[in-house]
């Protein structure tokens, strides 16, 4: 054991613990608000990459419906809980024209899809040629979830460590790759907040209205803070230092050279229902009480998903 005051020890210290950046955010690459929210998007009208019981629609589409709006203070991003279907709930998929590789992402959300069978929405970042440039999962659940979701899916050779003292994230698992031996398929490194309001009608139910998630990617590791409304640092909004901010709930860092496995990111807000995930664990989520599966649910009771939506103040991107 070496001694705490030795040059070797210090050195291992400074290897296996991840500091934040010392210096504060000063730049703001990217700012949505309200005003401009949509036209920084662009509409995916494809099949889902998830294969989602969902059709994805355009902006003239989305809007002529109402699935999206500018509120003022906010924009809404919602689904059509009002029609029958038996091709897929319409709701839409925004990735932004904008590239980004590191920085601060900071997401004052007000309201996110409540905690309801069938659905699988998601804030999370993506590289061109998955899984090679990899995907961030910032926000994600599905059906009844009321803790988010956090995880990283890359190629081979990513893995990250456990939870730094006093964060209320818990690893659920350690390797990236997504056909990691000993994992379900595509679970890459996974990481649940334990506080049931980070996520759904948890999250929706804070004093003041949801929060603020923030996510810092640098060389050294991808780190997700969250916080109810009420307890949403002072200098988030100028100026951000997340040395300021304590453990974050899910830090991803250890066995991956950040660089080599995440760039040119886009942001990307959906919501989809069933798929790959939602579908797949319809029974296990208590959620065949409502109906004998998931796509019988989201094809015939449309006012289930009156609550399914997005209400965002702001996102900001920010580099040092």
């Amino acid at each position: 054991m070496f001694s705490v005051a030795s040059p070797i020890a210090l050195i291992i210290y400074a290897l296996l613990v991840v500091k934040p950046a010392k210096a504060a955010y000063t730049q703001v690459v990217a700012n949505y608000t309200p005003a401009n929210f949509f036209d920084g998007f662009d509409f995916f009208t494809g099949s889902d990459p998830t294969n989602g019981f969902v059709k994805y629609i355009d902006r003239n589409t989305a809007q002529n419906q109402g699935i999206i709006r500018n509120d003022g203070n906010s924009s809404y991003v919602g689904v059509d809980y009002w029609s029958y279907t038996s091709s897929g709930r319409q709701s839409v998929r925004l990735e932004s024209k904008q590239r980004f590789t590191r920085g601060l992402f900071v997401l004052d959300l007000q309201h996110m899809p409540g905690s309801i069978c069938g659905t699988w929405p998601a804030f999370w970042t993506l590289g061109d040629n998955w899984p090679k440039n990899g995907e961030i999962d910032i926000i994600e659940g599905v059906h009844k979830n009321v803790q988010n979701h956090m995880a990283l899916h890359t190629q081979a050779g990513c893995t990250i460590n456990g939870q730094p003292h006093g964060s209320h994230g818990s690893t659920i698992s350690s390797n990236c790759d997504v056909n990691a031996p000993n994992q379900a398929m595509n679970q890459g490194c996974s990481i649940v907040d334990n506080r049931s309001n980070s996520y759904g009608d948890g999250f929706n139910n804070n004093n003041g209205g949801g929060g603020v998630y923030t996510m810092e990617w640098t060389e050294r590791a991808i780190r997700i803070w969250f916080w109810p409304r009420f307890q949403v640092p002072a200098d988030i909004w100028s100026n951000p230092e997340p040395v300021n901010w304590g453990a974050p709930a899910g830090q991803f860092s250890g066995g991956c050279t950040i660089n080599n496995f995440f760039k040119d990111h886009k942001i990307i807000f959906d919501i989809t229902f069933c798929g790959d995930w939602a579908g797949n664990v319809w029974s296990d989520a208590g959620c065949t009480n409502v109906a004998p599966t998931c796509i019988d649910y989201v094809s015939g009771q449309p006012s289930a998903f009156a609550n399914t939506y997005w209400r965002i103040n702001s996102l900001k991107v920010w580099r040092s």
